[in-house]
């Protein structure tokens, strides 16, 4: 029994320093996982000529996602989320909600936050805020038959132009430190995005989107 004592006792510190350094200044991390981006559409109405009260709403989308962050202190690090292409569908809503889907179009958003993340570095759970300049990048923009019917009834497929904006982005998250070199990562997101639809017909549409993105990764420090 008094032989077993050092050894748990070195066990310990041995747990202790797996944890130790795993978000400290210099520090490069990696992770990966799966992000959802979920609009909080409020549509503005299509302008003429269409159907009085056209508008529309945009449909939630999942895609496989990860990032990098370097650790400029131990509290203060940069990051820069990583992610595919997110297929967001239209769909008719107003006038228009018994259209079904009307198009579809890919978002990729590119952010760098910088973040602040409390507790000491070898912390085991490290809640963090951060704020970022987001370019959202809209493109592939499609119409589908039923737009096509409603604003060019019997010619050409009316094709959509979303505009790419600038914004802020807001965010709050999670690590926990599985040990020195594995974590876990949660986080939460919300910008104020408003952009304009533009249908080649000569019609727009304002739409409020006001994403709310979140996600889980797993990470490794290297």
């Amino acid at each position: 029994m008094k032989k077993s004592i050092p050894f748990l006792m070195l066990l310990a510190l041995a747990l202790a320093a797996s944890v130790a350094s795993a978000q400290s200044a210099g520090t490069w991390l990696g992770r990966l996982g799966m992000t959802t981006i979920a609009p909080q559409v409020t549509s503005g109405v299509m302008t003429a000529p269409s159907f009085e009260g056209t508008k529309s709403d945009v449909s939630s989308a999942s895609q496989v996602s990860g990032g990098v962050t370097y650790m400029y202190t131990d509290n203060i690090s940069i990051d820069v989320p990583l992610a595919l292409p997110f297929t967001h569908k239209l769909y008719g809503a107003g006038a228009l909600a018994g259209a079904g889907q009307i198009g579809e179009v890919q978002a990729l958003p590119m952010t760098v936050f910088l973040q602040y993340r409390f507790m000491e570095a070898d912390s085991q759970f490290r809640p963090y805020v951060g704020i970022g300049a987001t370019y959202a990048y809209f493109f592939n923009a499609k119409g589908g038959a039923a737009l096509t019917a409603m604003t060019n009834p019997g010619g050409p497929t009316t094709t959509i132009t979303v505009d790419s904006k600038f914004i802020a982005t807001p965010q709050i998250g999670l690590t926990y430190t599985i040990n020195d070199k594995l974590f876990v990562d949660a986080f939460y997101s919300k910008s104020m995005l408003q952009t304009r639809n533009t249908f080649s017909t000569g019609q727009t549409l304002d739409v409020t989107l006001d994403p709310a993105s979140y996600g889980i990764t797993i990470g490794t420090k290297f």
